[in-house]
């Protein structure tokens, strides 16, 4: 077995870290979050001589990626909010990239009933759909997806698909979650820090908070 970059395996299994690598995984944090594209960081990493995982001085731009979304690095070397930080960044970029590419990304999924339901209470944009690297899905306001740090959008609340899919089963009395029944029953759902309310169709608005 071979351990992350920034780790070092020993034998019977003991791993530590590797501090040199771990100012570099941080690094690369902070370069990517100041703006640069990982073609970028590539250079910036060859100009200072810092040698790959691989011990080659010319780094791929999928190795700071695999970096980048390698959620080994919470907490040891860097923090769940700055790692999250990364991974909205990532997502903003992506959606910005399909939008020059007439607007088709594979990371949003524009065919689930959700996509067009979710709204922001603050902001009134609709929240995206975003799958972690651990394979959770969950949602995002829009404006914080696509504008980072520059978001103006306060609210910030994250919520699980699996949470948003147990209150719509439990407010319609579905024992499984049903895309056309929720398509036909549900006008929108608005989020705002924990409150959900679902509003129905020709009906008066439903809310509950929020597990």
């Amino acid at each position: 077995m071979r351990a992350p970059y920034g780790y070092a395996l020993y034998e019977l299994g003991a791993v530590t870290i590797n501090q040199d690598q771990a100012a570099t995984v941080n690094l690369i944090y902070d370069l990517y979050l100041q703006g640069k594209s990982l073609g970028g960081i590539v250079d910036t990493l060859k100009e200072q001589g810092i040698l790959s995982p691989t011990g080659k001085l010319l780094w791929t731009r999928a190795a700071i990626d695999n970096i980048l979304s390698n959620g080994k690095y919470v907490p040891h070397m860097i923090s769940e909010e700055r790692f999250w930080e990364a991974q909205f960044e990532k997502e903003r970029r992506t959606n910005l990239d399909a939008d020059n590419r007439t607007r088709t990304t594979a990371r949003y999924n524009s065919q689930n009933v959700l996509s067009g339901l979710l709204i922001c209470g603050e902001c009134g944009r609709n929240y995206r759909r975003i799958t972690r690297p651990s394979g959770e899905v969950v949602w995002r306001c829009a404006d914080k997806v696509e504008n980072g740090k520059r978001v103006v959008c306060s609210n910030t609340a994250t919520v699980t698909d699996e949470e948003i899919r147990g209150i719509i089963c439990e407010q319609l009395g579905l024992e499984v979650f049903d895309e056309a029944a929720v398509g036909k029953a549900i006008e929108s759902i608005e989020i705002n820090g924990t409150e959900i309310s679902l509003r129905m169709k020709h009906t008066l608005a439903l809310n509950m908070q929020a597990m």
